[in-house]
């Protein structure tokens, strides 16, 4: 009996496993051996087929729906394929070239442009795509402004190094020589400073500042109440992409996307957790810390001004989803926003 090496059956178990979820990706059926051998030029016969399938369900990585002789991926069958996947799909000529005029364009306020992301995202994938404002403790401050806008309220306006553009009322009375001499105080103590250090540091250099010092130092604890309560924020496009275009029929899967802006705070909490990560970072299913994503995929990449990671962007559909084209279209639009960002920052 000829002997069959422990690393010739590795290779075929992969490729099983790969032939089986590329299938069940473009058919959402269970896949037997004889599609297999027919459908997807495997040349092994029907008998080791269907020994090496069941070998890849006994550790896991496939399971059979029901009564059915055929198999479906399974949350770590999708994590073993994603995890061999050594390059990215080429992207399609007409893609690149969309993702390079949407960039082309100039726009006046950065939530313009992330907005348009999340957009393009969910265009080129056909999913839901979303992108993080860049984080606001990790921004660098390029200017403060204000303007009183009534007797009693001054609007604090907040320009950031990545082109934020924060603002909010507080109750203050300032007369022009006083906004004036705060505005330039300010600016000279905290540009090039980061968000999170700004909170604290403008109490501490407020008290060098002499002029109606009481008054101004109110003024002043007001004004870092700004920045410390600057929040992330993100920017979600095409919820219901994918449930009519891709055969996404799941009516739970439906409801979660429906409702998924309810659970805003919460997503970006975990998506925070991603901020540290390099390159592409994929979670299937019950990898998922969110339970209306459990029965999803998500593929997110940071991107960054140049220097250092400031956001985190991304793509959310079902488990069967192109994997390959998915981190690819991620990829390429974390990149064209990079880009941007180094331009802003330079």
């Amino acid at each position: 009996m000829r002997h069959v090496s422990l690393e010739i059956i590795e290779k075929r178990k992969n490729h099983i496993l790969s032939a089986v979820i590329h299938h069940y990706i473009k058919t959402g059926k269970p896949v037997g051996s004889n599609v297999l051998i027919k459908e997807c030029n495997i040349s092994l016969s029907p008998a080791a087929v269907r020994k090496l399938m069941s070998n890849l369900e006994d550790d896991g990585y496939l399971t059979h729906p029901h009564t059915s002789a055929g198999r479906v991926p399974t949350d770590k069958g999708y994590r073993s394929y994603v995890n061999n996947l050594i390059k990215l799909q080429n992207f399609a000529v007409n893609e690149e070239e969309r993702i390079r005029r949407e960039y082309e364009q100039k726009y006046n306020e950065i939530e313009t442009l992330l907005s348009e992301t999340s957009r393009i995202l969910s265009g080129l994938s056909r999913y839901t795509g979303f992108v993080m404002t860049p984080k606001a403790q990790c921004d660098q401050i390029k200017n403060i402004e204000f303007i009183q806008i009534s007797k009693n309220e001054l609007l604090v306006v907040l320009f950031t190094k990545s082109g934020l553009i924060k603002h909010k009322k507080i109750e203050a009375c300032l007369t022009y020589e006083q906004m004036s001499s705060l505005r330039s105080f300010l600016n000279e103590k905290l540009r090039g400073v980061s968000v999170a250090q700004a909170n604290k540091k403008i109490i501490s250099e407020i008290r060098n500042f002499r002029q109606n010092e009481a008054k101004i130092l109110e003024i002043a604890e007001k004004i870092s109440d700004v920045f410390y309560n600057i929040q992330d924020d993100v920017y979600i496009d095409g919820v219901p992409n994918g449930i009519t275009i891709s055969g996404f029929k799941d009516f739970d899967l439906i409801k979660s996307f429906i409702n998924f802006k309810e659970y805003k705070e919460k997503f970006i909490e975990i998506i925070n957790k991603d901020f540290n990560d390099n390159g592409i970072n994929v979670k299937i299913g019950s990898e998922n810390m969110l339970s209306e994503l459990k029965r999803l995929s998500v593929v997110t990449s940071v991107y960054n001004d140049g220097e250092r990671a400031i956001g985190v962007l991304g793509i959310i559909g079902p488990k069967r989803m192109e994997y390959e084209k998915m981190m690819s279209i991620v990829s390429h639009v974390s990149e064209s926003l990079n880009r941007f960002f180094r331009k802003v920052s330079s």
